[in-house]
């Protein structure tokens, strides 16, 4: 297993990277395969709510597509559009006592990829260049590599042995750590930010990384589920894979937003 899960992040991790690097269509068009199949797994998993499948995927792909053609203004529409979606075409199947549960279920897991996906756009954008995504992307690897590694070797404290029995203290405490080192050596790329700032964003990615897992985590058990999904050999599926990444991009997003305002 932990084998596996090294080859294929040796395999994909420099192909990420060459994506972000690359931007515009490219990246869009990924983040809409990652978005599509992540959101696949997430419906498949809650299907005992009956979600309207095509108005989740149409406003995951308005949502990013709006990124790509107006940044926040553009999600922000996508948003209103998913709405709109979910109303109109939850009620072509006609009136039914779950319809409130049904639609908040579509809703909620569009939002819930479509939108922390987007981010990856939003921090690609030329306000901010092509090294905020890729430190970001590499910082979460990073949290998700070192807490699984030092949490399977050495790991002895559980967290949340109902929730995510895999989660170890010294697995988190040691993928934070790690996390905070990355961003501090990668974030030099960053000629607009001070040496504090990469600190203060590494903490930032370390804290949001495991939350966006231990969230996934939840879901999961919610349903009784194991896996998200098969897609991806040693992690499961596209949102196991990418759910840290899914709340450290927008935290890091907003961070540096806010660093920008206090600059």
């Amino acid at each position: 297993m932990l084998v596996t899960r090294a080859l294929v992040g040796i395999l994909a991790v420099p192909l990420a990277i060459l994506v972000v690097y690359s931007g515009g269509l490219p990246l869009l068009a990924s983040l809409l395969v990652l978005a599509i199949l992540g959101l696949h797994e997430f419906y498949r998993m809650t299907r005992h709510y009956r979600p309207h499948l095509l108005a989740g995927y149409l406003g995951a792909v308005f949502i990013l597509w709006g990124a790509y053609s107006s940044q926040m203004a553009g999600v922000l529409r996508g948003v209103v559009l998913l709405f709109l979606f979910t109303f109109l075409l939850h009620a072509l199947r006609g009136m039914n006592a779950d319809m409130v549960s049904q639609m908040a279920v579509t809703f909620f897991g569009s939002v819930y990829v479509g939108v922390g996906f987007a981010y990856m756009i939003l921090l690609r954008s030329p306000e901010y260049g092509i090294s905020l995504a890729i430190v970001v992307l590499l910082a979460t690897w990073t949290s998700d590599t070192v807490a699984y590694a030092v949490g399977h070797f050495y790991g002895q404290r559980r967290i949340s042995p109902v929730v995510s029995p895999n989660k170890t203290l010294e697995g988190t405490a040691a993928g934070l750590l790690g996390t905070v080192l990355v961003v501090l050596v990668a974030g030099k790329s960053l000629g607009w930010m001070e040496s504090w700032q990469f600190f203060v964003l590494g903490l930032v990615i370390a804290v949001a990384a495991p939350m966006g897992d231990f969230f996934e985590s939840y879901l999961k058990r919610s349903v009784n589920v194991k896996d998200a999904g098969n897609i991806i050999p040693g992690h499961g599926g596209v949102l196991d894979r990418f759910d840290s990444l899914l709340f450290a991009a927008p935290a890091a997003y907003y961070l540096v937003l806010m660093l920008a305002g206090s600059g």
